[in-house]
C-alpha cells in the first residue's frame, strides 16, 4: 500500500477522534465542575516492520486544572479550591465529583442532583432541612445552629490516570488506584465552572475539522492517481 495512503488514513483517524473529544468538551461547557479532555497523538514509523505503515497512537487524558469559582449565595453550594473531589455514595461504587451543587432531602441527607448521598468523614451527618443557618468551613466541617454535625469527605488522587469517567457524569477510581489526602479547601456558597473556554474549543474544533478534510482530500487525490495509473 502506498505510503501516502497509510499516512492520510492515520491522519484522518486521529483527527476524527480529536473532533469527537472537542465536541464533547463544548457540549459540557456549562456543566458544573466539568474537566475537559485533551487529545494526545503521535506517529509511530515502521509499524509492524512495514516501512510504509505509519501508525498513529492516539489517546485522551483529563485536564485537571482549576475552573473558575463563581459565587451563588446558596448555602449548600460547595466548590473545591485546589486538587480534590467530593465523594458520593453511588449505586455500585463511590462517585467522585467536583460538582458541589448539593441539596437536602426531607430526611436531612445531603445529596447531589442525581440523589446520591454525600459521604462524610466517619458517621454521616444529618441536618435539619427546616433549621437553616448551616455553616461549612474550609475543611468541610459542618455546623448547624452552631452545633457540629461532622465533616464532609474530600479526597485526592495520584494523577488523572487514577480515575475514569463514569455514567453519572462524575469519576470512579480505577482498579488498583487509591485515594490520597487532599489539600483542597472548601468554599461555601460557590460552584466551580468547567475548566475550559468555549471560544478556544471552537477554534480547536475548526482546526481539527480542517485537518481531517485536508487528509481526506489528499487520500482522494492519491486514490485517483492510482486509478489512472492502473487503467
Amino acid at each position: 500500500m502506498n505510503v501516502g495512503l497509510y499516512r492520510t488514513v492515520a491522519a484522518m483517524s486521529a483527527n476524527q477522534q480529536r473532533v469527537e473529544i472537542i465536541s464533547s468538551n463544548i457540549a459540557n461547557a456549562d456543566a458544573t465542575g466539568f474537566k475537559r479532555m485533551l487529545h494526545v497523538a503521535h506517529g509511530v514509523e515502521n509499524w509492524a516492520d512495514d516501512r510504509a505503515h505509519t501508525q498513529v497512537a492516539a489517546a485522551s487524558r483529563l485536564d485537571m486544572s482549576q475552573g473558575v469559582l463563581r459565587p451563588t449565595g446558596n448555602t449548600l453550594d460547595l466548590a473545591l479550591s485546589g486538587d480534590g473531589f467530593f465523594v458520593l455514595e453511588g449505586t455500585a461504587s463511590e462517585v467522585l465529583t467536583r460538582d458541589g451543587s448539593f441539596s437536602l432531602t426531607e430526611e436531612g441527607v445531603l445529596v447531589n442532583p442525581s440523589g446520591f448521598p454525600v459521604q462524610w468523614e466517619g458517621k454521616r451527618g444529618v441536618l435539619d432541612p427546616l433549621e437553616g443557618s448551616i455553616r461549612i468551613d474550609s475543611e468541610g466541617k459542618v455546623l448547624q445552629a452552631r452545633v457540629p454535625k461532622g465533616q464532609i469527605r474530600v479526597v485526592d488522587i495520584d494523577g488523572p490516570q487514577s480515575i475514569e469517567p463514569d455514567e453519572f457524569g462524575g469519576f470512579r477510581l480505577r482498579e488498583g488506584a487509591a485515594f490520597i489526602e487532599s489539600t483542597a479547601t472548601v468554599r461555601q456558597g460557590h460552584l466551580e465552572n468547567a475548566n475550559l473556554e468555549t471560544i478556544d474549543e471552537l477554534v480547536e474544533l475548526i482546526a481539527a475539522q480542517r485537518a481531517f478534510e485536508s487528509a481526506s482530500q489528499a487520500f482522494k487525490t492519491i486514490d485517483q492517481s492510482f486509478s489512472r495509473l492502473y487503467r
